[in-house]
C-alpha cells in the first residue's frame, strides 16, 4: 500500500454514519490449494481502524479505507464497493476511487504473504497518523507466568490491541517463553519477543519459539564492534547476536535490531546499519537515552539530540531500513549506563502502551504514571485517565519547526524536550 494511497484513503471527509460498525470483525478468505486466510479488521469509534492478518501482519486504514477492505473482504464486487464510496464519502474521483479499489485487493493480498517482513510496515512514520490511535496498536509487556498473561492477553483482545511484544528478563526459562507466545497465539494476537541474545540462545528455543507461533523477534545491537555491544549487553552477546539473526534468516522470521542511541554508539551508526544489512536486518527500531545537561555519564545531551535524530534518519533512508522511534528514555542516574541501556525503553512505539504484568497501563512518553488496569477498568476508562490525557495534549500539538522540519521523530514530541521522554 503506497504512501499515496495511504494519505487519500486517511483524508476524504465521511458523511453519515454508514461505516461498519465500531468492534472487530473476523473474516476468512480461501485461496485454491492454500489454508485460509484469517482478516481481522479492527474499526475504531471514529469509522478509521486496523487490518490485522493471520495475526501477522497490519495495515492501519481511514475510515474510507476501512468500507473498501470491509466491502472487498465480504466478497462483494469493485462496482458494489464504489457505489457505496460514492454514497458515503464526498470529494472522490471516481478514476481514483477505482485505482483505490484495486490498490486494497493488491494490498490484502500483500498482508496475507508477509514473507517474513516486520508486521509493522505502514506506520514507520508518526507523521502520518493525523492522531493517536483509539486504541493503541501495540502492548508492551514484561513476561510473566501464565496465570498472570491469559487474562491480560484476553483483556488486550477484547480493547481492540492486537499485537503484543514479550519482553524477555535475563535467564528465562525457555519454557515459560514458549508458553507465553502459544497464549498469545492462541488469544489472536501478533506476537513478538524482545530481549538480549544472551537471553534467547539457548539450544532450540528459536526452533520451538516459532512452533509456538512467534511473528517476530528484536534483538539488542549496539555496534558491530564487538567490544562495545558486549560492554553494554555482556560478554558473548555480540557474536550471539549475529548468530541468531543469521537463524532468523535461515527460518524466514520476521527480525529486528533494537539500537540503542548513546554517546558511545552513534558515531557507529553508518557502520552498524550496514553490518545489519549483511546480515540481512532490514529493521531497526531506534531508543536514545538521554539527557537534560551536558553531561550525563553517556547520555546524549538535550541539545543534541535533534541533529542526532537527524543524522539517525538520514543513515537510515541511506541504507534503505525500515526504522521505527522508540520514545527516548530520560537517563537515570542510580543506574549505570549498561544497566540502563539493558532496561530498553518503556514501549515498543508511540502507538503502544506498556502493561504491567499486574495489569498496570502505562503512557509510553512522560513521567511513570498509571493510568489504570486492564484487569479492573474498561478500556475507555482507561484511555480517558489523567495519565493519558497529559500523554495526548503533548503529542497532538504541533511539533515541527524551522530548526529540524520533517524528522519523524518530531511528529510525536519534540526530541529536545525532556517533558517528552519517558522517565522511569
Amino acid at each position: 500500500m503506497s504512501p499515496t494511497l495511504l494519505q487519500r484513503l486517511w483524508i476524504p471527509q465521511r458523511r453519515g454514519q454508514l461505516q461498519p460498525a465500531a468492534g472487530l470483525h473476523a473474516y476468512d478468505q480461501a485461496e485454491e490449494g492454500q489454508p485460509a486466510t484469517r482478516y481481522h479488521l479492527r474499526v475504531d469509534p471514529d469509522g478509521g481502524g486496523l487490518l490485522v492478518v493471520n495475526a501477522t501482519a497490519c495495515a492501519q486504514l481511514s475510515a474510507s479505507g476501512v468500507l473498501i477492505a470491509a466491502s472487498l473482504l465480504q466478497g462483494q464486487s469493485d462496482e458494489a464497493v464504489l457505489k457505496k464510496l460514492a454514497q458515503r464519502f464526498d470529494g472522490g474521483a471516481p478514476a481514483q476511487q477505482r485505482q483505490d479499489v484495486a490498490q486494497m485487493r493488491g494490498m490484502l493480498h500483500t498482508l496475507a504473504h508477509p514473507q517474513g517482513r516486520f508486521p509493522v510496515f505502514n506506520l514507520a512514520d508518526p507523521s502520518a497518523q493525523p492522531a493517536p490511535l483509539m486504541p493503541p496498536f501495540e502492548a508492551t509487556l514484561p513476561l510473566a507466568g501464565p496465570d498472570q498473561l491469559k487474562p491480560l492477553l484476553a483483556r488486550l483482545w477484547q480493547a481492540g490491541i492486537v499485537h503484543v511484544t514479550l519482553l524477555t528478563p535475563p535467564a528465562p526459562a525457555p519454557a515459560a517463553l514458549v508458553a507465553a507466545v502459544q497464549q498469545a497465539t492462541a488469544a489472536g494476537l501478533i506476537c513478538g519477543i524482545s530481549g538480549r541474545a544472551s537471553d534467547l540462545a539457548a539450544d532450540h528455543l528459536l526452533d520451538d519459539l516459532i512452533a509456538a507461533g512467534l511473528d517476530h523477534l528484536t534483538l539488542a545491537y549496539a555496534s558491530p564492534r564487538a567490544e562495545l555491544h558486549d560492554s553494554l549487553y555482556g560478554a558473548g552477546d555480540h557474536a550471539l547476536a549475529e548468530a541468531l539473526f543469521a537463524r532468523t534468516e535461515a527460518l524466514a522470521l520476521a527480525d529486528v535490531a533494537q539500537m540503542p542511541l548513546i554517546a558511545a554508539t552513534v558515531d557507529d551508526l553508518d557502520a552498524t546499519l550496514a553490518r545489519l544489512l549483511a546480515l540481512r536486518v532490514l529493521n531497526v527500531r531506534f531508543f536514545a537515552i538521554a539527557g537534560r545537561g551536558q553531561d550525563d555519564d553517556g547520555a546524549i545531551p538535550a541539545a543534541s539530540m535533534a541533529q542526532v535524530a537527524a543524522d539517525v534518519e538520514e543513515a537510515a533512508e541511506r541504507a534503505q531500513v525500515l526504522y521505527l522511534w522508540q520514545p527516548p528514555a530520560l537517563r537515570q542516574p542510580d543506574l549505570t549506563l549498561a544497566e540502563q541501556v539493558r532496561r530498553g525503553p518503556r514501549c515498543a512505539s508511540d502507538v503502544a502502551i506498556r502493561v504491567e504484568p499486574e495489569g498496570a497501563v502505562i503512557p509510553p512518553r512522560g513521567p511513570h504514571r498509571v493510568a489504570g488496569n486492564l484487569l479492573r477498568d474498561e478500556w475507555p476508562a482507561i484511555w480517558q485517565d489523567a495519565a493519558f490525557k497529559a500523554y495526548r495534549s503533548r503529542i497532538e500539538r504541533p511539533t515541527r519547526c524551522l530548526t529540524c522540519p520533517g524528522l519523524a521523530i518530531c511528529a510525536a514530541d519534540c526530541p529536545r524536550e525532556p517533558a517528552g521522554w519517558s522517565q522511569d
